[in-house]
Order: structure tokens, then C-alpha cells, then sequence
């Protein structure tokens, strides 16, 4: 077969698709393509795991739900991606621009780029995947080929037959399994916690909790935990509801989850999942509880600031928003709250440095561009006047009582 000219090869992939294209050659990036220029590659917090695949046609999903797919030829990897069934909101996109670190000069275009990328199943990916390995390798794969889905849980139904067979279901689970009135306590006390945002005792609780043995609500292992999955899910949202969290945010970030968990093929990603899961509705509540953002008008505005962090938010815009006049919702708010709709609109802000300075690493200055601060010198002075602390001290302070970074936050 003739020389492959693969810097070609990632051009001609990208515009065809409209997805970012890479060639590796013996793990080294030496060819980038993306019909939008892209400041800061997305595949960087994935690219070891991404590489890794010991497929030589295959794919990798991200926590996030962002599909990349590979091609293993010999010493170069051919890696498109991402791709996304559902497009991320704008907020999403800037998150994941704080998250990448990318500089703040640049991050509107990371987030158009990135906004232009066409949906795609991933089906449609794995058929590209077939193509352009065909075309390199001369060898004929369907997607039906590349999906480990079915192979995975053929294997796991074969499992849960033998363990059926052997009465396996019917043992305790090791380590002690507790009966149904133990279980549903234990579910109570997880969901009060949800209910109350009290994200600490929930750390604590989950490194604690003890093992739960459920019945039997499906013919096979990985069914029956996206089964569970979903119960749990709906029975969080709900107590995050109950806790102050918006309806409409509620029910849109369970169904988020509840995809994401269907497209997982193993068990032990499911169960991360529900972790993170359980931390973002508590989190989410928490916002509430430390604003005290007890009347209703309040909690619209803090939901509105959530999904509008990045940008430098006037009264004007909040009362566009809900459909209000400005001096109708400043006297409004004012009298219901008895502080000024600009400060609490901080005090959200506020609330979301902290917990950025508590599970992140991220610099000052990039949490400080993310919050829509006009510099770091406005956004430590305002987190001075809210806290009684600089932002410095604050992460100090969290250091000093044994609660150090330990990784992403989601």
C-alpha cells in the first residue's frame, strides 16, 4: 500500500466532518486540524486515556459525554473528537473552558469553535471510523464491529446467568449486605443529605456508607445498575427540588445523567457517575442554603446567575429575564431579601469562587475571568468584602483544615 500521507489524511477528515482531527506518531502530537480554530486542544485531559486504547479501531467517552474516536495504525494514531449527540449550552462550553485553562482573550473563540461542531451519534463517528481505516488499512469494519456494548453485556449476561445458576443472587453480598428496612434508611439519610446541600457530611458519609445489596430488577448486572441509576437519579432530583433547587434545572440535569448513564457500557463508570450525580444536586442546593435565598424570586435570580457566570450581569439584564422592570425588581427583591440585587448577584458569584478555590487548582486569575470579574484586583476586593477573606487566604484557610484539593469537582 502506498505511503500514507496523513497531515492530508486529518485535513481532509476535519472538513468532511467538521470534527477536530489529530495524528500521533509513537504518542506525539504532529498533526491538528479543526475547520474552527481552537485555542486549546479539548482532548487534553483525555488524550493519555484516549491513546491508551488497545483497540485498534475504537472509541473512547468522556465523563462528559463527548465521544473521540481512534485508529491504531502501527506508530500513528489517527484521534477524531469530540463529538456530542446534544451540543453544550454556551455555559457549558465556558465551564469547559475554564476547566482547560484557556487564556481569557480566547475563550469566546474556544466557545464558538467548539458551539459550531455539527451534532453527531456516535454510530455516525464509528461509520467514519470504518471509512477512514478502510482507506488506510484496506481493512472492511461495520460500526456494529467497534461497539463493545453488546460484547460487554453478552459477557455479563453470561455471568449473571451462571451466578443464577449457582444461587449467587441469593448470598450476602461480601462484606455484609443489610435487609430492605436498613436500605431504606440508608437511602433516607443520603437523600436528607441532598436535600439539606450539605456537601460535606456527604463526603464523609460516602466514604462510609455501607454496602446496599438490591433486588433483582433486571436480567443482567449492567442493566440492572443503569436500572438503579435511574431510580436514584429521579429520588435526588426530587430532594435537591424539595431542598430550593429550580424545577426546570432539576428535571433538565436529571435527564442529562440519566443519557449519559445509558450510553455507558461498565459498571464501575455507572457507579462514578452516580457519585458525581449525587455531589452536583447537593452542590446545586447548597448554592441555595448559603445564599438563604428563601423567596421565589430569589431563587429565579440565583438560577439565572448560575447559568450566566461568565458574563458581567446587570439589574437590566436579570429583570429582562423575568420579564420585569428594572425598578419593579430592585424594590421587589430589596424588600424580600433586604439586601441590593446587585450584591446578592455577587454573593452567587461569591459562593461559586469558593467552591472553585476549595475543589480546584485553578489560579486566581482564571477564576477570577471565568466569574466575569472585570480583574483580579475587583474579584478580590468583592470576595474580601463578602467573606472577610482575599480569595488567597480563603484557599489557605481550606489547606489548613485538612481539606485540601483532591481533584475535579463535578
Amino acid at each position: 500500500m502506498a505511503t500514507i500521507d496523513y497531515p492530508y489524511l486529518c485535513r481532509a477528515i476535519s472538513r468532511l466532518s467538521s470534527v477536530p482531527v489529530r495524528i500521533y506518531e509513537r504518542g506525539q502530537k504532529t498533526s491538528f486540524n479543526s475547520v474552527m480554530p481552537l485555542p486549546v486542544d479539548p482532548i487534553l485531559p483525555h488524550e493519555r486515556q484516549v491513546l491508551a486504547s488497545k483497540d485498534h479501531v475504537g472509541y473512547f467517552i468522556t465523563g462528559d459525554f463527548d465521544f473521540y474516536g481512534v485508529i491504531h495504525v502501527r506508530e500513528h494514531a489517527v484521534v477524531m473528537g469530540p463529538c456530542r449527540q446534544i451540543p453544550r449550552t454556551p455555559a457549558e462550553l465556558r465551564r469547559l473552558a475554564f476547566d482547560l485553562d484557556v487564556p481569557r482573550g480566547e475563550v469566546e473563540q474556544f466557545v464558538a469553535s467548539l458551539g459550531a461542531i455539527i451534532p453527531l451519534p456516535l454510530d455516525f463517528l464509528l461509520e467514519i471510523l470504518c471509512m477512514v481505516n478502510y482507506m488506510i488499512c484496506g481493512e472492511r469494519l461495520g460500526h456494529g464491529d467497534l461497539r463493545v456494548t453488546d460484547l460487554e453485556q453478552a459477557a455479563l449476561r453470561r455471568q449473571a446467568t451462571e451466578e443464577q445458576t449457582r444461587g449467587t443472587f441469593d448470598e450476602p453480598a461480601p462484606g455484609g449486605s443489610v435487609d430492605a428496612y436498613h436500605a431504606y434508611q440508608i437511602e433516607q439519610e443520603m437523600l436528607s443529605l441532598v436535600r439539606g446541600g450539605d456537601i460535606e457530611r456527604l463526603e464523609e458519609w460516602t466514604s462510609h456508607a455501607p454496602a446496599v445489596k438490591p433486588g433483582q430488577i433486571a436480567p443482567d448486572a449492567l442493566r440492572q445498575e443503569k436500572n438503579i441509576f435511574t431510580v436514584t437519579t429521579t429520588l435526588v432530583s426530587r430532594a435537591a427540588i424539595e431542598g430550593g433547587m429550580d424545577v426546570e434545572d432539576a428535571m433538565r440535569l436529571s435527564d442529562s445523567y440519566i443519557k449519559k448513564c445509558e450510553r455507558l457500557s461498565s459498571l464501575d463508570s455507572i457507579v462514578n457517575l452516580q457519585l458525581g450525580m449525587v455531589r452536583n444536586f447537593t452542590r446545586q442546593v447548597a448554592y441555595i442554603n448559603d445564599l438563604d435565598a428563601r423567596s421565589e424570586l430569589a431563587k429565579k435570580i440565583a438560577s439565572y446567575v448560575q447559568h450566566h457566570l461568565s458574563d458581567p450581569i446587570r439589574t437590566e439584564d436579570v429583570a429582562q429575564a423575568l420579564h420585569l422592570s428594572r425598578s419593579y425588581l430592585s424594590t421587589r427583591f430589596k424588600k424580600e431579601q433586604g439586601i441590593d440585587l446587585t450584591d446578592f448577584i455577587q454573593q452567587v458569584k461569591i459562593n461559586e469562587a469558593k467552591h472553585l478555590l476549595r475543589y480546584t487548582d485553578r489560579s486566581l486569575l482564571t477564576i477570577s475571568n471565568y466569574l466575569g470579574f472585570s480583574s483580579q484586583s475587583h474579584f478580590t476586593r468583592v470576595f474580601k468584602a463578602q467573606t472577610g477573606l482575599t480569595p488567597g487566604e480563603y484557599r489557605e484557610d481550606r489547606y489548613n483544615n485538612g481539606k485540601p484539593f483532591s481533584g475535579t469537582y463535578s
